[in-house]
C-alpha cells in the first residue's frame, strides 16, 4: 500500500498584488493537495496553475479560489497527460461573494489520457452571489484522435513520435504560464517524452 501525501494550503492575496500559485505532480506516488486563494482585497488577482504528467499514482486536487472584494480576477487552469495506471480527481470551486463588483474568474481543466487504464475526473464549480461579474468554467478530457495521428504518420512520423508531438505541443504553450524555475523544471522533463 503506497502512502498518499497530503498538503493543504491558504494564500491570502494583498491589494493590487498578483500571486502565482504553481502546482506540479509528475506522478509516482499518490498526493492529495488542497489549494485557497482568498481574494478580499480590491484588485487583487491570482493564477492558479496545475501541471501534471504521470503513468503511475493518483493525485486528488482541489482548489477554490474566493472573490470577496471588487476588481478581482482570477484564472485556475489545471492541464495535464495521464498514461499507465495514473489517474487525476479534480474538483474545483470559484466563490464570488455578495459585494465582489467586476470579479473576472475563469476555471478549466483539461486532461489528455493516453492509456485504456488511465483516468481523469473534473468537477468545475461557480458559485456566483453578485451581478456585474465574469465568470466561467468548463472541463475536457479525452485520448488523442486517431486523425491528429494518421495526419501526422502521412508525414512521416512514426506513431510514437507523432503522440510525444502532440503531447509537448498539449502541454508546451501552458509552461510559458508558470514561474522561470517551474517552468524550466517542466520542460526538462517534457524533453524526455
Amino acid at each position: 500500500m503506497t502512502e498518499t501525501k497530503q498538503v493543504e494550503t491558504i494564500i491570502h492575496v494583498k491589494e493590487g498584488e498578483m500571486k502565482i500559485v504553481p502546482i506540479l505532480w509528475f506522478g509516482g506516488s499518490d498526493r492529495t493537495l488542497k489549494t485557497r486563494v482568498l481574494l478580499d482585497k480590491r484588485g487583487s488577482s491570482a493564477k492558479v496553475l496545475c501541471f501534471f504528467f504521470a503513468k503511475s499514482g493518483t493525485l486528488t486536487l482541489e482548489t477554490e479560489v474566493v472573490h470577496d472584494a471588487p476588481d478581482t480576477f482570477s484564472r485556475t487552469i489545471i492541464k495535464g497527460v495521464l498514461d499507465g495506471t495514473a489517474r487525476a480527481d479534480y474538483e474545483g470551486r470559484v466563490v464570488i461573494r455578495k459585494g465582489s463588483k467586476r470579479a473576472d474568474a475563469d476555471l478549466n481543466e483539461h486532461a489528455i489520457l493516453l492509456s485504456p487504464q488511465a483516468r481523469a475526473n473534473a468537477i468545475p464549480r461557480l458559485e456566483v452571489l453578485e451581478n456585474e461579474v465574469k465568470a466561467g468554467h468548463g472541463a475536457t478530457v479525452g485520448k488523442i484522435g486517431e486523425e491528429e495521428l494518421f495526419y501526422l504518420a502521412t508525414r512521416g512520423l512514426p506513431k510514437d513520435e507523432a503522440k510525444a508531438l502532440i503531447v509537448r505541443g498539449f502541454l508546451e504553450a501552458f509552461v510559458d504560464e508558470f514561474p522561470p524555475e517551474q517552468a524550466v523544471d517542466i520542460r526538462a522533463r517534457l524533453a524526455r517524452v
